[in-house]
Parts: structure tokens; sequence; C-alpha cells
């Protein structure tokens, strides 16, 4: 997804952000307004069609209790004044400036001196030449002060990601690859920590992997633990944990943990598995850490290759000679000369 710019706001970032809007706005106004045919219809006479809205995410307020509501509502509202702020936070620092004509000295005119601009500028044409050298400088407005800090947290944040992403990015990936392997093994972990071996002895006997191998590795783990968080957060519903309990045998295999529990007599209540222990709970949070990053890489190399696309005609090859600077250090020292000179040499062969 783009930056939030002039341009973007007017197409992908802003559809993005009002599709978020469009959907929690249609989902809390489903939930307001299917309380209404529930107070007139019992739950013994709706019978199937209730147990299908609650499993959409529907539920009856007057059997549930106050609590149960305001958590079944936060999300939706939430979500939607998240969005709204956010979108119009970014209409606001987005604004385009006006524009104010200062004196040489940089003052704004006067009323009075308007007039008597007005007034010179009547009496002949000399003037227009003279109002050509004045300034129009734009006149920002300053957000918030609370704003400001959080715009600069955020800067900061993404600025030390961004960091450690650029100069150990496969150092990361690996050890975020074997923490997702041994937190909670299963059939589905096995996967990223067989992963972690193959790479950390490919580097070990000392051979070099090459960055399209590695990209193809990164998209196939970026698949595979979107879908495995996916799964996680599909077994958490009551249906899939009715179809196949936590206890049971193949859940345990895939690595399937089921969290949440709901009782089949109060199933608005939210609790937990009994047997739950922290490892249940961070596994999620690093198979997120892992997908993020991944992507992170992705987009990054995508983002270099087309910056250096212009470059290919210039040189073809850097040679080993060559100074590294800090704008060619991706992922590790070198990577960016790898980027280049694969997309250079693909762009060669295919003219």
């Amino acid at each position: 997804m783009p930056n939030p710019s002039l341009l973007t706001m007017k197409g992908n970032t802003g559809q993005f952000l009002r599709r978020i809007i469009y959907a929690s706005l249609m989902f809390l106004t489903l939930q307001c307004f299917m309380q209404i045919p529930f107070a007139y219809i019992t739950p013994q006479v709706s019978g199937y069609w209730e147990d299908f809205l609650y499993h959409v995410g529907i539920v009856r307020f007057s059997s549930v209790d106050p609590g149960n509501i305001v958590r079944l509502l936060a999300p939706d509202v939430g979500l939607l004044v998240s969005t709204l702020s956010i979108q119009r936070l970014c209409k606001k620092l987005l604004r385009a400036a006006p524009q104010v004509n200062l004196h040489e000295n940089g003052i704004p005119p006067s009323d009075s001196e308007d007039l008597e601009t007005s007034d010179t500028e009547s009496e002949g044409g000399s003037e227009s030449s003279d109002s050509s050298d004045e300034s129009t400088v734009p006149v920002e407005s300053v957000p918030p002060q609370f704003v400001q800090k959080l715009l600069m947290f955020a800067a900061g944040f993404r600025l030390l990601l961004s960091a450690i992403i650029n100069t150990a990015g496969k150092v990361v990936v690996t050890l975020l690859l074997g923490l997702a392997g041994i937190i909670l093994p299963s059939l589905t972990s096995g996967v990223y920590f067989g992963t972690f071996l193959g790479l950390v002895w490919w580097w070990v006997i000392g051979r070099s992997m090459s960055l399209l191998l590695f990209s193809a590795l990164c998209v196939m783990m970026t698949i595979f633990s979107g879908g495995h968080l996916l799964a996680l957060y599909v077994y958490q519903l009551p249906l899939s944990q009715q179809m196949v309990p936590p206890d049971d045998i193949y859940a345990r295999l895939f690595g399937m943990t089921g969290v949440i529990r709901t009782n089949s007599s109060d199933p608005h209540m939210l609790g937990l598995q009994p047997n739950v222990s922290w490892p249940d709970f961070i596994n999620p949070f690093v198979l997120l850490l892992l997908y993020y990053t991944l992507v992170t890489l992705l987009h990054k190399w995508i983002h270099i290759t087309e910056e250096d696309n212009d470059d290919c005609d210039e040189s073809a090859l850097y040679t080993p000679d060559t100074p590294p600077s800090l704008s060619r250090v991706v992922y590790i020292s070198g990577d960016k000369h790898d980027v280049n000179t694969t997309h250079c040499l693909y762009t060669m062969g295919l003219s």
C-alpha cells in the first residue's frame, strides 16, 4: 500500500481507507439493526437462523451482559473511529498550503498597504514589474503537539526497524524462522525449523546463497506463514473447535492451538482454554513478526530494483574494488550489488 500523499489519497490509499470505513460502518449498522427483529422474535422461534447469525458475529443483546456488549461493539467502533481519524489527519497534513505574498522584509502586507498598492497600481503600469519582486511562500498549518510527538515516535521506530532490516535482514529472517520452529513444536512449525537448519548449514559449509534463491525462499515462507496465521485465526471460531476439538490428535499434530473457549450453554461469554500456556500466546505474535519481516524484505528488494533500473545503462556490473557505501547495504553487505547485477543482466538479456 503506497504511503499517504496528495496523489495516493485520491487513489489506492484513499480507497483502502474508505473501504475500511464502509465495512466497519456496515457491520456496526447491521449489528444494531438486527436488534429490532430480535425484540419481536423469541430464541425458540428463530432457532437455526440465530445460530447462523451468531457465527457471523451478530448476537442478541438482550441475552448478553453489558460487558460483553461493549466487547462485541468495541472492534467495529474502534476501527471506524480510528480510520476516520487517520483519514482526517492525512488530509489535514497533506492539504495544499495557501500562498501568501510577502515583502522583502518577510512581513505580510496590511490592509492599508493593500489599499495603497491598489491606488498605485491604478495610476500606472510600472508597479507590475515591482510586484514580481515579491516572493510567495506557503503557510503551513502546524499540527497539535501530541500529533507531532506521535509522528516523531512513529518515524523513529520505522527508521530503527528499517536500519535493522537493511543491515541484517537475512540474519533476522533466519532467527525468526528458528524461533517460529521451536516455540511450539508441530508439523507446521517443523517447516520453519527445517528451513532454519537448511540456511544455517548452507552458510556453515561456506556456500553463499544468491539473492534470487533467497527471495524465492522468502516468497514461499511468506505464503506459508500467512496461511498458518489465517488457519490459527479460523480455528479460534466456535464452529471450528466444534468440528475439531483442541484435544484432538490432529489439532495438536498440525499446531492448531485453541486459545479462546466458548461455552455451549452461554456462547456469548469469552473464556480461555484450561490447558493454555505461554507458548500458545507467543506463537501467533512470532508468526506475525516473521510475516511482516518477510513482506518488508520483499518490498524493499522490489523498491531497490525499480530504483536502480536507470543505473543499468551506465554500468552493468560493479567492480569488486568499489568501496561500499551505506546506500548499497541491503540485508547484508553486498546484497544491493547482487540486486543491481542480477537485474541489469536480466534487462540486458531481454534487450
